[in-house]
């Protein structure tokens, strides 16, 4: 049973394997032979599948040999929770469909053949360098860069080690993807509006403006699982806000912090109206605390 090459993921193997239990299962009415040599399968995929070599960061890329190297753009989110990721890489040669083979533009500039003066035969026989047509074409085919044969890409699926920092090097074996050639990926983790990775720990920066944590008991505040609210009183400390175990997802079952690095927001320009209700607000408070 040889079905590798349909799956894109090990997680797709085990949802096959799933499916495929629910069906052959001879207390569901399958056959038995067929249910035991599905079991055979599934076990000997788990023993090869632990000596697979598995994704992995690396110092350095190897310098030659039979690999590819290329940069994967990451998001904080992806990089901050992990999971999957697909991505495209070469796959197998092909004839290139502009040319049908020949490297050669089909619609660019030609050439009268020297071999056989544009006549297309030599001795009754076409002629083995235009193939009797008595003229060349000059002109390499766009597609192919003149080859003849492109590459086909092939999407696959890898899952997003974690920990990455920006500029790790992310070395997947062929074993682990069915390719013809080792990937090295260069991690770049692209900008994000308010989110910032430092360390183990995930920033969130934001303006609060002063009315909210005046007139509101809670906050809402952006968190890798969506929108949150907090007290509004923690706002009022003056020190970064921090969530324990809110932040990225670290190795050995562990998470960072979610640290909310606020800054209290106070226009530049108030209008005279809106002073006045402040000055009466500020009056009305401090009678009421005795200040």
């Amino acid at each position: 049973m040889n079905l590798l090459n349909n799956f894109k993921s090990f997680e797709d193997i085990k949802h096959y394997f799933r499916e495929q239990v629910k069906k052959l299962h001879p207390d569901k009415g399958g056959n038995k032979e067929d249910f035991l040599n599905l079991l055979e399968w599934y076990q000997n995929y788990l023993k090869n599948y632990k000596t697979i070599p598995k994704i992995k960061v690396v110092k350095n890329p190897p310098l030659k040999g039979n690999c590819f190297f290329s940069i994967l753009d990451l998001t904080v989110e992806e990089v901050a929770l992990g999971g999957k990721k697909k991505i495209q890489i070469f796959g197998e040669e092909k004839v290139c469909p502009k040319c049908n083979g020949t490297g050669k533009n089909q619609n660019g500039k030609i050439q009268v053949c020297n071999f056989c003066q544009g006549k297309g035969i030599i001795d009754n026989l076409n002629c083995p360098y235009c193939k009797g047509e008595g003229y060349l074409y000059i002109e390499n085919c766009k597609e192919c860069k003149g080859k003849g044969k492109i590459k086909t890409l092939k999407e696959i699926v890898i899952d997003i080690p974690l920990g990455l920092k920006n500029r790790d090097i992310l070395f997947i074996p062929k074993e682990a993807v069915n390719t013809d050639y080792d990937l090295y990926l260069e991690i770049n983790i692209l900008p994000h509006p308010y989110f910032i990775l430092d360390g183990t720990n995930l920033i969130y920066k934001c303006n609060i403006p002063f009315w909210e944590v005046i007139l509101k008991k809670e906050i809402s505040v952006k968190t890798l699982e969506g929108e949150e609210y907090i007290p509004s009183e923690l706002f009022t400390q003056g020190t970064p806000i921090v969530l324990k175990e809110r932040g990225p997802f670290l190795e050995n079952n562990k998470r960072g912090n979610l640290i909310i690095d606020f800054n209290l927001y106070v226009p530049k320009d108030i209008p005279l109206e809106a002073m006045k209700l402040i000055s009466k607000a500020v009056k009305i408070i401090e009678k009421d605390q005795r200040i």
